[in-house]
């Protein structure tokens, strides 16, 4: 089945607009969408035979780049589905970048076991600061994993 792109173009502009203000989002299409997602695999959310969702993976580097859900299909369990779907796809040592003041996707990655790191993290033009989170498989691999219990 061939990707939808402006379906998953305008899941994205809906989903990320809120959550990175700072980039003056006001618009993507398919061909923005192709540039944000080139070269990375993309596994996609139904419902009702209509995306609502999707992750992109960067393989070579086991980089979740996108995980979005449609705001208006949010809290549905869509999102635990997808990333269910994501992590058996793409095995378990996947690592993503999430900007400090997104506590809801925070919450979210933490209520699928993924740790935030204590390595640094960054700043990026138009999205602002960002850290690691990292599946425990992945951190472990890169020998992150926080001492003491994990919540």
């Amino acid at each position: 089945m061939a990707l939808d792109r402006e379906a998953l173009a305008t899941i994205l502009y809906r989903a990320s607009r809120d959550v990175f203000p700072l980039a003056g989002i006001e618009r993507v299409d398919a061909a923005e969408f192709d540039r944000q997602t080139k070269g990375e695999s993309i596994l996609v959310a139904e419902k009702d035979d209509r995306p609502v969702g999707f992750s992109s993976v960067w393989d070579p580097d086991h980089f979740l780049h996108h995980f979005f859900i449609d705001p208006d299909h949010q809290g549905q369990g869509i999102g635990r589905s997808l990333m269910v779907a994501t992590m058996m796809r793409y095995g378990s040592a996947l690592s993503l970048k999430c900007n400090t003041s997104n506590t809801t996707a925070r919450t979210f990655y933490r209520a699928m076991g993924w740790i935030e790191t204590n390595e640094p993290g960054g700043t990026s033009e138009g999205i602002g600061d960002w850290i690691w989170i990292r599946t425990p498989a992945a951190a472990s691999a890169l020998g992150l994993l926080p001492e003491g219990p994990t919540e």
